[in-house]
């Protein structure tokens, strides 16, 4: 593995025209340092016979019905989802203007 000192983010810094303070090139060197460690860890995993996949789920898509259930309504006969909303208007969901 590679070794992350400061002279190896200063030079990149250099290469990348940054300026960086002594304690921003500490905290890379640690930073950088440990995702490369993390990384070597990751590559030591065995794989072999593992088949390699697109995504992180299988590709089947599990689709259902949609089932529709209507909410009853309230004994003035408004609709109860109305009791949610943070405010009301004309029997519906007050919303802000978009257009004016």
């Amino acid at each position: 593995m590679i070794e992350v000192n400061a002279a190896l983010i200063q030079k990149v810094a250099d290469l990348s025209r940054l300026e960086l303070s002594e304690q921003e090139i500490q905290e890379y060197v640690k930073s950088i340092g440990d995702i490369l460690k993390h990384v070597e860890q990751l590559n030591s995993i065995i794989t072999d016979g593992i088949e390699p996949m697109n995504y992180g789920v299988d590709g089947s898509l599990r689709l259902r019905e949609d089932v529709v259930h209507p909410l009853e309504p309230k004994a003035d006969g408004k609709p109860r989802i109305l009791e949610s909303a943070p405010e009301v208007q004309n029997d519906g969901f007050k919303v802000p203007q978009m257009v004016g």
